[in-house]
């Protein structure tokens, strides 16, 4: 079954004023919560076709921690990822080889939550800082032209709330 992993990147750090946005590293705790997310999304996927990632910073050292977990064939960096809308996301995904069957898409908000809210049952409010949706297709298609609201099914949803105490 295909499937599109959605990760938000990790909690950035402001600490280094007048660093410009794509340039801020991962906090503390973003660093921890991709830790975490990384180990749990290990659990449910072991293999991974195709991580995509925004080109900023903070996509790549959130990517890192993913690549670093899950046998991943192939990384790529998408400039055009960095803030994109749920629309310009789609566009992207509509150029995926068919031949992937699993793909890690890491990004920025609001583009990821209305990507899932555009194309899922949810009505997420907010994918909060490394958050997972794992979405797959309800048929074997990887024909992203063809989809509509709701046709893709939410496998799994998890933020690094769920795991903490």
């Amino acid at each position: 079954m295909k499937k599109i992993i959605i990760i938000r990147h990790s909690k950035s750090s402001w600490s280094e004023v007048g660093l410009a946005d794509f340039d801020r590293p991962l906090s503390e705790r973003g660093e921890n919560d991709a830790d975490l997310m990384s180990k749990k999304l290990l659990k449910k996927a072991s293999k991974i076709d195709l991580l995509i990632s925004s080109s900023s910073k903070r996509t790549r050292l959130t990517s890192n921690y993913f690549i670093n977990q899950i046998n991943i064939k192939s990384v790529r960096y998408i400039d055009e990822l960095y803030h994109a809308s749920s629309d310009e996301i789609f566009n992207i995904l509509v150029n995926i080889d068919k031949s992937i069957n699993s793909l890690i898409l890491v990004g920025h908000n609001p583009g990821l939550t209305n990507f899932i809210n555009n194309l899922t049952h949810l009505n997420l409010y907010n994918l909060p800082t490394s958050g997972i949706v794992i979405l797959s297709f309800i048929n074997d298609e990887w024909n992203m032209k063809e989809l509509e609201k709701n046709q893709l099914n939410v496998e799994w949803i998890k933020f690094p709330k769920d795991f903490k105490l």
